[in-house]
């Protein structure tokens, strides 16, 4: 069964990197990261996350890494994104975040009730990928 379990999740991971990694941006072209930017607040509106487990339960399913809640302020808060699909992904020189940024700033919008905003640093050493969201 683990075998089996783990051949999926080979699939997946190679299903995303094949859209995300190479079709996406080849069709995008300069534009890709903003589209998926975009593209990522569209998925929040329409998958209705509206809090942090929402959004960290997607994220599971999605298989796009395990996010955490690092550090919240008055006007931001920052999250990591880590897991074997984050480190496959930054071993394969893919350092597009865009659609997971897009879906946090959509998921805190929405939550909040104000206008948000999501970087992205990639944390080469550690593996992970750090976001901030700005809100007013």
């Amino acid at each position: 069964m683990e075998e089996n379990t783990e051949h999926l999740n080979e699939n997946v991971y190679f299903v995303n990197q094949l859209y995300r990694d190479f079709l996406l941006p080849t069709i995008l072209g300069e534009d890709d990261t903003s589209v998926l930017y975009w593209a990522g607040k569209r998925i929040a509106r329409h998958y209705d996350l509206s809090s942090f487990e929402d959004l960290a339960d997607f994220f599971n399913h999605a298989e796009f890494g395990t996010i955490t809640k690092v550090k919240e302020r008055r006007t931001a808060i920052i999250y990591e994104l880590s897991g074997q699909t984050v480190i496959d992904r930054l071993g394969s020189k893919s350092n597009e975040f865009s659609l997971e940024a897009g879906m946090i700033a959509e998921t805190l919008e929405r939550s909040n009730g104000q206008k948000t905003e999501c970087e992205v640093a990639i944390m080469t050493k550690d593996q992970k990928v750090q976001f901030t969201a700005r809100f007013n």
